[in-house]
């Protein structure tokens, strides 16, 4: 990650909200390779350092670290702590400075995000030092970051605390080691289950259908099938088929040389009658006019 000039982000108005843990983001700065001296400091947040290149040390409550390049380390609040960079290969630096607050779970919550949340504000609580490497890549979101704040296309905003919300996960993981979250990913309920079946059932040929084979497929009555179509796709398992019947002709009126009354069979309408008469009171045209427009198109 090349850093050509020093920035500094200080006056960004930048939370983060990660369930009932609330991200109060100080600072971020992008620091180029230089011969500066961070002397003895303590702040009253976290703030999380990157070396994406060079060579320094640190001294972290009377400790020696040797700094190189992708490391990474965390000091917590009140955590005294001064950095050297050498003079022959000097370090860059990325680093982000917060401090967090614990808001009200909210009753809406998921239960999966409010245990996350959980595990992520005790880690965070009780981590006042570490010292290691950057395993999960944040320096390449750092880098994302700073495209986003160069280029400030629409939704820069979001992604820029979407990636801040990944450094600090990484961070956590950081800290946790190879330890597994005890919790699981929420499964769908039966009722979700059965829309997603229904979707995929729904785009199969319209002659492997039946609202019988439906509702046997999915196990459910009839009448539980016609709620799930109403709410999966706002109208009627008949009028799902006639739609579905509509783009097939549709297609072979555009792509094909069939006639309409190959078309008709092929999209199994009863007659040609019936399928022009249908088709021109969906489409506002008949299947001939459709065709020469679409060509003319």
């Amino acid at each position: 990650m090349e850093i050509p000039y020093r920035r500094d982000y200080d006056d960004l108005d930048l939370r983060v909200q990660m369930g009932h843990l609330q991200i109060n983001v100080w600072y971020i700065r992008f620091v180029p390779a230089s011969m500066r001296t961070n002397k003895k400091h303590a702040h009253g947040g976290y703030e999380l350092h990157f070396i994406p290149y060079g060579y320094g040390q640190l001294i972290a409550e009377g400790n020696h670290y040797r700094i190189t390049p992708n490391t990474f380390y965390l000091t917590g609040p009140l955590v005294y702590h001064e950095q050297t960079t050498d003079a022959d290969n000097p370090l860059a630096e990325c680093c982000i400075n917060f401090d967090i607050t614990v808001t009200k779970k909210r009753n809406d919550d998921n239960e999966f995000l409010r245990i996350e949340t959980d595990a992520l504000i005790e880690t965070l609580s009780s981590t006042r030092f570490w010292f290691g490497e950057d395993a999960y890549g944040s320096i390449g979101l750092f880098q994302r970051i700073m495209d986003e704040l160069d280029n400030r296309l629409v939704g820069y905003y979001h992604n820029i605390r979407s990636y801040v919300s990944q450094i600090i996960v990484n961070a956590v993981r950081s800290y946790r080691g190879e330890n597994k979250a005890d919790y699981a990913l929420p499964r769908k309920t039966l009722n979700e289950k059965r829309e997603h079946l229904l979707d995929a059932l729904m785009n199969r040929e319209p002659s492997d259908l039946s609202l019988e084979q439906m509702a046997s497929a999915l196990k459910v009555s009839k009448r539980h099938l016609h709620r799930l179509m109403k709410k999966q796709f706002h109208m009627t398992f008949k009028q799902k088929l006639s739609q579905e019947k509509l783009e097939i002709a549709k297609k072979l009126l555009t792509e094909t040389q069939l006639t309409v009354d190959e078309v008709a069979r092929t999209a199994e309408y009863s007659s040609s009658s019936y399928f022009c008469k249908k088709f021109k009171a969906l489409t506002g045209m008949s299947p001939t006019a459709y065709r020469k427009t679409a060509m003319r198109e």
